[in-house]
Order: structure tokens, then C-alpha cells, then sequence
């Protein structure tokens, strides 16, 4: 037993950085053909792959029949994986059924066992024969290195980015394998690799160089999203002065486009001045409900008899609360669940015929100065002459507070029982409720040009909530959780959501409300985008400055029971102003750190590496503290000999107390005479040392130490 344990831990040296090397090829191709198996397979790759290298030394020793047996395996690898190729195209009827899979065709399962097998084992032997010869048989870097290509092939033929971690975890292992073989291929016939602190360091240098490198480059723009600009909510063909505050002065019946070359513009808007407390405030400017692929369009309105704008007033926030109280017959307080908010918007050159304003803006139904429509729209009624004034206008609306989003969580309450309990109740506030409901579910619900892999993805994010907020407040956090960046810069060859969802992951507003849209739509949660403005600049301690750069899209999602909730997908780097409260300093470092994060660690663990005796030292000095003399001298004594092992390499354990003091007079020139006298005296005459006797050999011990650590080099 213990021959075989030296027999596993001697081919470890030898096979270790190898296999993971393959691991790591191995995780980049399974996580882009079906990452939920990614680690499973990675696993039982290094498993299969250690048992292949040991039958691949055997064969080696055998030459001609070796090679022999060799080719045998390789053709039933290939052989068996042919066979589960064709297996799965006959079943599914489809001839280039393996190529749409491994390029990732839309509406194809991933998870194809037959497919994903064949490739594991013909694609899996070919790469343990690969690894194994250029590292066991003949060591060729340039040969190592085809078997990081894999990987990047396959992300081309998918048009899908590898993530930027696998890449570097790949990067690192290539070079430890080069380095690690280096050392272990024998020169002369009689190298011997020696792992020691040197061999950790020399790794650990070229580590931090690779991720310095990989982490620190910009990453090229080929990213699927939407570009902002002074015209960005208008692109009406009849509207020539495109570049202007009018360009923002009238809806539209679809949204933004996609894309196009558009400049950026700082030029102030308007202003909103209000007395509330929020950092953000959404100002709404229409909503769309219906998604072409490309914009989103003002689709009629399914219960209204003729255009959308036919002068339905929603339900607001407030009546659906009240009539879900008296369904349900709670007596909780609500008033604190909403705020009543004073807002003004004002301008000195923006005449826009709709009013920028929060949702849940309260209008007198009794004024002529406002029209509400279906779709959260806002119209201000226009003058004699046939247009709107200057901008200045006055209102209040129903902010809602933290408490209203804390009762809505502890509801955990679901459009399934919220229906349910609607239609088992004959009350006229069941009713209201029920129709306000089926309103939101039948003209923001559509779903037709949503792919199976955003449905899918939406499903994996919200699986482990059930209430409506909780699925919602999750697909809300799931772009800044998972490395999204904010563009400004975007114009990919591919503009579908899917690009930007699954490979590009960067751009604006635009992009981020649209995918939590459509992603909330197929989990079955009435959504509408919406485009308006994000009013986050303060000019003043209770106005904010709204500028054309400041057009924005967001998402509302109807909650039941509470009814429509502003969600903002973005990454919050949208929000970031030249005029930051952060000393530019701070900033600085700040951006520093983030960039070099990973050189940064990996430096941090290679000092901890070169200083590893320096801190074992301390750590030893702490625990002395808590030990009577008598175990002191004994573990100090102990410690002697580990100091000198770990200097040297060797192993000193076995020597007598005399033969360690001619040996460190020899080598080092210094003797803790008073410790080794006192150790002697208490671990072979019973003697019990004092504090004093203790503390002396101590001192002493620390006066040696420096010597003890290292043998002196010679003059």
C-alpha cells in the first residue's frame, strides 16, 4: 500500500500540470457547449486522463506493438463517437444536426448527451494523446500549445467570447506546464525536478505577468448595444433639426434606433426640482409594448376601441393598494408605503408637447392642462396657436418608499394566487383589480420575438424565487452581478438582443431595458419598456440637471397588488459625472485597483510565498506565548530543526542534540549554546526551567535566528 501511494505521488509530479493544463482546455469547450456540465466533465477528464497517461507510459515501453495498441484506441475513440454523432442525426431527422449544435444554432437544445459524449471522448482522447506527447515523450512548447487552440476555434465558429477568466486560467496553465516540464525532462539523463520555494516563485512570477497582460489590455469593441445622443428618442424622417432640444419634443410611435453613428451632447435640457429624497428619478416619457427585433413599436391598445391615445387613465399605485386591502381584508397601514412629492420642470428652451414626470404623477381629472393615456403617456395640451408652451410646469406624484417594497416582499405574493383570489371575489374592488390586471397581462405580455435561450435564461435567474418582486428584483441585479459594462461606443455587426445578452455584455440604457423586458415577459410578468430621462446630476441641493446625454430607458414591470414598479437594469455606470464628490486622487486609485486586481492578488501571494519562513517564524513566536517554559524549550528546540530543514532541504530531524551543534558551528558559525543546554537538561533529566532560564535561551535563540534561517554564503 505504501509502495503504491509513492508509486501515485511520484506520477503526480510528473502528470499534475499536464492534466490541468487539460482541465482547463477541456472546462472552456464544455462551458461554451453546455456550462451547467462544464466542472462534471472537467473532473472526470483529469479522472480518465491520469489512468490514460499511466497506460500511455507502458505503451511508450513497448515501441512497435505500443504504437500498435495505440492506433487501435484511437480509431474506437473515433469510432465510438462517429457512431453517437450519426445516432443523434437520425433521431432528429436532421443532417447537419452536429454542426448547428456546435455553432450554437438558435432554438437547439443545448444539452445533446449523444453530442456532447462524442465530443468528450474522440475530442478528449485526442487531447490527452496530444498533452501526453509533448510533455512525457517529447517536450515541444509550440506543440503544447495547439491544445489551447481548441477552445478559440470552437468560440469562433459559435461567434461567442470565451469568458475572460476561463481565458486566463488557460494562459496560466500553458505556462506553468512549460515551466514545470522545463525542470522535469531530465538533461544528461539524471535531472530531478525539485519542487521547492524557487519552483513556486519562478511559477508564480510568470502567472502575474500572464494576467497582468490579459487582465489590463482593452477588450475590442465588438459590443452588442445601443449609443445615446442628443436625438436619441426621436428619428422622425419629417424632423430635420435633428440636433437640437426640439429633437425631444414629441412621442413617437416607435422607440430609439438601434444604432448609427450619433453625437453625444452635455447640452442642459431642462431641470426638475423636487422635495423628495431619491438619488434617481425615472421621468417618463412614453412606454412601447410591442418588440420587432430591432424597436420597439406603440402598439394599439387590445382593449381600447380605436388609438392608443384614447384617454384610459390607469390605476394608480394608491386605488390598488386600497382595493387590495379590503379583498383581502387587511387592515395594514399604507400610508407610509407611498409619498406625496412636490416636482417642477423647467426650461428656457424646451417646449415638449408631453410631461417629463415621474410614474404615479397625480392629475385632476377635472384640468384641461393634461391628458393621460394608456401607456403611462402624459400630453400637455397645446395652445391656440397649435403648440406647446415653454416648459414650467408644476405637479405632485406618489413616490414610493422603502417600506412599500418590504411589504410587497413579505407578501411574496405571485400573479397566480393574486388571480385566483380576484376571481373567487365578487366585490367590485375584486373586479377593478382583476381588470387592471388583464389589461397589463394582454398589451405587455407579448413574447413572439423572444429567443429560447432568453427564456431560458430568465427561467435559471428567477428559479428560486416565486413572488413577482423577487423574480423581478432579480433579473434587475443579474447584469451588474455578472460583469456587464456600460458603452457609450457600440456598433457590432450583430445588433440582436441575443449578441448582446450572451457575448457582447456592454453598451447603454437601451440594451439593458430591453433584455430585462423581453426576459420578464417569459417568466410571465407583464413589462414595458419605457424611454425618458435619468435625473441623477444635481445643479442644487433639491434640482437636478437633465441634459440630452441624460435620455434613458428603463423597465416597469406590473407587481401584483401594488401594480406598475420601476426597475433600472443599467449598470450603474451610466451615472458616472465629471463632477464627482471623489477627490481625483481617490478616483484614480480606485480605477487602479480595479484594473490590476488580479496582478495585485497574485503579486500579494508571491510575497507571501518569498517571506513564507518569515511568516511560519511569527506565527510560531504568537503561539510560544501560550505554552508553559517547559513546553516552550521543547517545541523551541523543535522549531530549531525545522528552520534548518526548510534552509536546506534536508532533513536533520534524526540528529542528536551534540551532532546538531557541531553540525550548525560547521555550517552557520553559531550555536544556541543555552537553549541546546537547556533542552537536554529538560527533555533527559526531568529538569523543569524557569520563566528567566527560558526567556535567556530565548534571547539568545533570536540573536541566531538570522543565521540559523540561511547558511551564509561564501566569500
Amino acid at each position: 500500500m505504501k509502495l503504491l501511494k509513492t508509486v501515485f505521488q511520484e506520477k503526480i509530479r510528473y502528470y499534475g500540470c499536464p492534466l490541468l493544463l487539460g482541465m482547463s482546455v477541456c472546462y472552456a469547450v464544455i462551458h461554451m457547449l453546455y456550462k451547467e456540465m462544464a466542472i462534471p466533465y472537467s473532473i472526470l477528464f483529469v479522472v480518465l486522463g491520469f489512468f490514460l497517461f499511466r497506460f500511455f507510459d507502458i505503451l511508450k515501453s513497448k515501441k512497435v506493438i505500443g504504437g500498435l495498441i495505440y492506433t487501435v484506441l484511437l480509431i474506437v475513440a473515433t469510432v465510438i463517437s462517429l457512431v453517437m454523432v450519426f445516432s443523434a442525426t437520425v433521431n432528429s431527422h436532421r443532417a447537419n444536426l452536429f454542426r448547428m449544435w456546435l455553432y450554437g444554432a438558435e432554438g437547439l437544445e443545448q444539452w445533446q448527451f449523444p453530442l456532447i459524449n462524442a465530443v468528450f471522448i474522440g475530442g478528449g482522447f485526442f487531447l490527452v494523446s496530444i498533452i501526453y506527447y509533448f510533455t512525457q515523450a517529447q517536450y515541444r512548447t509550440l506543440g503544447l500549445m495547439l491544445c489551447i487552440l481548441f477552445p478559440f476555434v470552437i468560440s469562433s465558429k459559435r461567434s461567442e467570447a470565451i469568458d475572460e477568466k476561463i481565458i486566463v486560467f488557460i494562459l496560466m496553465m500553458y505556462i506553468i506546464t512549460v515551466i514545470h516540464n522545463q525542470r522535469i525532462i531530465p538533461k544528461n539523463g539524471n535531472a530531478v525536478l525539485k519542487i521547492d520555494r524557487a519552483y513556486f516563485v519562478s511559477i508564480g512570477v510568470f502567472m502575474a505577468v500572464t494576467v497582468a497582460i490579459t487582465m489590463t489590455i482593452e477588450r475590442p469593441v465588438y459590443l452588442a448595444q445601443l449609443q445615446k445622443n442628443p436625438a436619441y428618442f426621436d428619428y422622425n424622417p419629417n424632423r430635420v433639426n435633428v440636433n437640437t432640444a426640439t429633437s425631444f419634443e414629441n412621442p413617437s410611435i416607435n422607440s430609439s434606433e438601434s444604432y448609427g453613428n450619433r453625437n453625444l451632447s452635455d447640452t442642459p435640457l431642462f431641470y426638475f426640482q423636487t422635495d423628495g429624497r431619491q438619488t434617481v428619478y425615472y421621468l417618463r416619457r412614453q412606454a412601447y409594448s410591442v418588440f420587432n427585433g430591432e424597436v420597439w413599436k406603440m402598439a394599439e391598445y387590445k382593449n381600447s376601441s380605436s388609438t392608443p391615445y384614447d384617454g384610459y387613465a390607469e390605476y394608480s399605485t394608491r386605488e390598488i393598494l386600497n382595493d387590495w386591502q379590503t379583498v383581502i381584508q387587511d387592515n395594514t397601514d399604507t400610508s407610509a408605503f407611498l409619498r406625496r412629492r412636490n416636482g417642477t420642470v423647467y426650461s428656457q428652451s424646451f417646449f415638449p408637447s408631453y410631461l417629463p414626470s415621474p410614474f404615479g404623477t397625480v392629475l385632476d381629472r377635472s384640468s384641461t392642462k393634461y391628458t393621460k393615456y394608456p401607456q403611462g403617456l402624459i400630453l400637455r395640451t397645446a395652445t391656440n396657436r397649435g403648440r406647446q408652451s415653454l416648459l414650467n410646469d408644476s405637479f405632485v406624484f406618489e413616490e414610493p418608499t422603502h417600506t412599500l417594497i418590504s411589504y410587497i416582499k413579505q407578501s411574496d405574493l405571485q400573479a397566480e394566487d393574486y388571480c385566483r383570489v380576484l376571481e373567487s371575489n365578487s366585490s367590485e374592488e375584486a373586479r377593478r383589480l382583476l381588470e387592471d390586471y388583464n389589461n397589463a397581462r394582454n398589451n405587455y405580455s407579448d413574447t413572439q420575438n423572444i429567443s429560447e435561450n432568453v427564456m431560458k435564461l430568465a427561467r435559471q435567474i428567477t428559479e428560486k424565487y416565486s413572488s413577482d418582486i423577487d423574480k423581478a428584483t432579480a433579473l434587475e441585479s443579474y447584469f451588474s452581478e455578472n460583469g456587464y459594462l456600460y458603452d457609450e461606443n457600440a456598433n457590432p455587426d450583430d445588433k440582436s438582443i441575443d449578441y448582446f445578452i450572451f457575448t457582447g455584455k456592454a453598451g447603454v440604457c437601451s440594451g439593458y431595458a430591453t433584455a430585462m423586458t423581453l426576459m420578464a415577459r417569459s417568466i410571465g410578468l407583464p413589462s414595458r419598456y419605457v424611454e425618458g430621462f435619468a435625473g441623477f446630476e444635481k445643479s442644487s441641493a433639491d434640482t437636478f440637471i437633465i441634459r440630452n446625454k441624460h435620455a434613458h430607458a428603463f423597465v416597469e414591470v406590473y407587481i401584483s397588488g401594488v401594480g406598475w414598479i420601476t426597475f433600472d437594469p443599467t449598470v450603474a455606470d451610466y451615472r458616472k459625472i465629471e463632477q464627482d464628490d471623489e477627490s481625483h486622487f481617490l478616483s484614480t486609485v480606485r480605477q487602479i485597483i480595479d484594473r490590476y486586481k488580479y496582478l495585485i492578488i497574485v503579486a500579494v501571494l508571491i510575497f507571501l510565498l518569498l517571506k513564507s519562513d518569515r511568516l511560519y517564524e511569527m506565527i510560531f513566536r504568537i503561539r510560544q506565548l501560550f505554552r508553559t517554559p517547559r513546553q516552550k524549550t521543547l517545541y523551541l528546540y523543535a522549531h530549531i530543526i525545522s528552520v534548518v530543514n526548510f534552509s536546506t532541504n534536508d532533513d536533520y530531524c534524526s540528529y542528536t542534540v551534540d551532532m546538531l551543534r557541531k553540525y550548525l558551528l560547521s555550517t552557520r558559525k553559531v550555536v544556541p549554546e543555552k537553549l541546546l543546554t537547556l533542552f537536554e537538561s529538560t527533555a533527559f533529566g526531568g529538569y523543569q526551567p524557569t520563566k528567566e532560564e527560558y526567556h535567556t535561551a530565548y534571547t539568545e535563540y533570536k540573536k541566531c535566528y538570522r543565521y540559523l534561517r540561511k547558511i551564509p554564503r561564501k566569500k
